[in-house]
């Protein structure tokens, strides 16, 4: 019996990881965009374990910087004195609590991965979704492959943030352009304030990214794809300040830590 073409080449499976792409992703965006365009292939998982490799780092780098913090007494409540013994017992006991590991690298490791790869699978749908009621046909995998790669910036911030760290013992209170315009932030309704916490320098890079990819790959004239790629980037910012927005109405705080998908 003759050898068939597959028995001499056999089918090889696509890579999971393609990390050829992530250092030309910084320097040659648009050609690197459109290589991953072509091979019409989910590739999204390369920028995403990096990011979340890194988003790790900065959670362990933070994590002594947690421990001492949460070593220092709270002020009680005002009614505290008013408590029962056992009910005052039971506040001391969560306040120790808060310097165990649960509360300094778990919760923190879940919040920063999570966030990431919901932010992730919002941004890809939210484009998606805009981009073909506008008349784009491009596919669903360009869209989450996009919403991934033109993220790598955000390996550079975590990398920088956790520098900082390292080199300050402190973690960032005032992320984005709420740490640049403190005097004026104030001013503004929290929520608009928890918007601009997540306006950074590697946020206006990703749109960058976004921008030009949504080019390659939508076909939509140069404005309109621009006005889409605005309106996701807008959504997603806005939808990143509601959960901090909702805990201030709950707990009645003026102001609170921003949570980041990214």
């Amino acid at each position: 019996m003759a050898e068939t073409e597959l028995d001499v080449y056999p089918l090889r499976e696509p890579r999971r990881l393609h990390l050829e792409w992530l250092l030309p992703m910084i320097f040659r965006p648009a050609r690197t965009l459109r290589e991953i365009f072509e091979a019409e292939k989910p590739s999204w998982l390369t920028p995403l374990v990096l990011l979340s490799l890194l988003a790790l780092v900065m959670v362990v780098a933070g994590g002594p910087v947690r421990v001492q913090a949460a070593q220092i007494p709270a002020e009680p409540p005002e009614d505290f004195q008013w408590w029962s013994p056992e009910q005052q017992e039971q506040y001391f006991q969560n306040q120790a609590g808060r310097a165990g590991p649960l509360f300094t690298y778990v919760f923190p490791a879940v919040r920063a991965v999570g966030g990431l790869w919901v932010g992730w699978f919002l941004l890809g749908a939210l484009l998606h979704l805009g981009l073909t009621l506008a008349g784009s046909r491009s596919s669903s995998t360009n869209a989450f492959n996009l919403a991934a790669w033109a993220s790598v910036p955000f390996a550079i911030r975590y990398l920088v943030q956790t520098v900082y760290i390292f080199a300050t013992h402190q973690l960032i209170e005032n992320p984005g352009l709420s740490g640049l315009l403190l005097d004026a932030s104030a001013r503004l309704p929290l929520f608009a304030r928890l918007v601009l916490a997540g306006v950074d320098l590697y946020v206006i890079w990703r749109l960058a990214l976004l921008l030009v990819g949504v080019n390659l790959m939508s076909n939509l004239p140069r404005a309109r794809a621009a006005v889409i790629t605005l309106a996701v980037v807008v959504i997603l910012l806005a939808l990143q300040a509601l959960p901090s927005f909702g805990l201030s109405q709950i707990s009645g705080l003026s102001t609170v830590r921003p949570f980041f998908f990214f």
